[in-house]
């Protein structure tokens, strides 16, 4: 699905007519280039090559806050870079300062090309039990007015994010992590929801289905890392790109044999004829998905969220699920507790409110914070829709829904 690699800029890169950001861009899509051809060589397909930035505080701080044309200056000056580089994935980094929420608003509506999330992080020292409410009420306003501003689909570029580190290959979460020993790294996502097929095709427990998974995961990524970690020690003289890991997420592709819904449901099946996703039985068989990603630690240098991806606009047995009124929004981050991302591409109504929004924020990141584990909540506000509804979305990477 992806191969992201994190580099670091800062406000130096923007001097002397940008050449210094130029080259870091300019070589990163090189080195994505020829790592690409690596893994077409041994018979893989590489969707998408990405760059994810350090956090936008580390190359703003040196501007006026009040002087947004000097921001949006620089957002500009990368995104033609990008585009002289055909690089449509970037991450701007995202942000954690409440300072700079808005510029980042700012960032996401001058291109699509940009990505980036709210980051927030329970600090150890404080024992947080939930997020600000007041900087969760600021999260959802850059949300519902990036849903103005840009449609339907513009908070798919945007997330709210809770525990959630660097080195995560996945949009909108990704983040690099400013590394004066390693200036560069690579992350790998990928999209293997069919794995489920094969690993749970004739078992007849979910323990069985869990033991199988492991094996068929392991057999999978080893290779996927043995290629990275090979190119980036031979070419780390010339690009210098240290390899991060492996987020070894289930992720689903929009076709029926990659459903991530439909595979949970083959395990499910074994003891109940035509249970479905969201009836009874469906946490214990995304625990047993959950328990066997999270296995393969001694096998693979696992990163990001290594869970159970639900995204339930980019999976047709989710979606459909959905539209049966099958399972709701806490459904959802009830099997977020064992698995995977929180809520994604969820979509909700229009009129969705700050205050619901920021709502939906605190829940999540106290499940993050009690369990101590990465979340993001990417919702979808609808424009004229509501609860119920059946969305309209034209897009080949998403499935159309019932709104939540």
């Amino acid at each position: 699905r992806a191969l992201t690699i994190g580099i670091t800029i800062s406000p130096d890169d923007f001097s002397n007519h940008n050449s210094s950001l130029y080259n870091k861009i300019k070589k990163s899509k090189e080195f994505l280039d020829y790592l690409e051809e690596n893994y077409i060589i041994k018979g893989y397909e590489v969707q998408t090559k990405r760059i994810s930035l350090n956090t936008i505080e580390e190359w703003l701080y040196d501007l006026d806050i009040s002087n947004i044309p000097e921001f949006l200056n620089r957002f500009v000056i990368i995104d033609n870079i990008l585009k002289e580089f055909s690089i449509s994935f970037c991450s701007l980094g995202g942000c954690s300062d409440r300072r700079f929420y808005s510029i980042l608003l700012q960032g996401l509506k001058i291109s699509n090309n940009f990505s980036g999330s709210i980051r927030f992080n329970n600090n150890s020292s404080q024992s947080l039990i939930s997020p600000d409410y007041e900087l969760c009420l600021e999260a959802a306003k850059i949300s519902i007015d990036l849903f103005k501003s840009c449609g339907n689909l513009g908070n798919f570029r945007f997330c709210a994010s809770f525990n959630c580190d660097s080195n995560i290959p996945y949009f909108p979460a990704s983040f690099h992590k400013s590394n004066v020993i390693s200036t560069n790294s690579l992350t790998i996502g990928l999209e293997n929801g069919d794995l489920l097929f094969l690993a749970f095709n004739g078992v007849d427990s979910i323990n069985e289905g869990r033991d199988n998974l492991y094996e068929v995961l392991k057999q999978a990524l080893v290779p996927v890392q043995i290629i990275a970690k090979t190119v980036c020690e031979e070419s780390k003289i010339e690009y210098a790109v240290n390899y991060a890991g492996i987020d070894s997420s289930i992720n689903p592709g929009l076709s029926i044999v990659d459903s991530v819904g439909d595979g949970i449901e083959n395990l499910l099946n074994i003891n109940n004829i035509n249970s479905k996703f969201g009836s009874f039985g469906t946490l214990a068989v995304v625990s047993a998905i959950t328990s066997a990603i999270k296995s393969l630690k001694s096998d693979i240098d696992l990163i990001g969220y290594s869970g159970l991806m639900l995204p339930v606009m980019e999976d047709l047995i989710l979606s459909e699920r959905a539209t049966d009124n099958a399972y709701s929004l806490r459904d959802l981050l009830l099997f977020s507790s064992v698995c995977g991302v929180g809520l994604d591409t969820v979509p909700v109504p229009g009129n969705i409110t700050k205050e619901q929004l920021a709502n939906v924020y605190i829940e999540i990141g106290a499940l993050a914070y009690r369990l101590n584990k990465p979340l993001s909540c990417r919702l979808l506000p609808m424009e004229g829709k509501l609860a119920g509804d059946i969305t309209v979305v034209d897009s080949p990477y998403l499935c159309n829904t019932k709104v939540f």
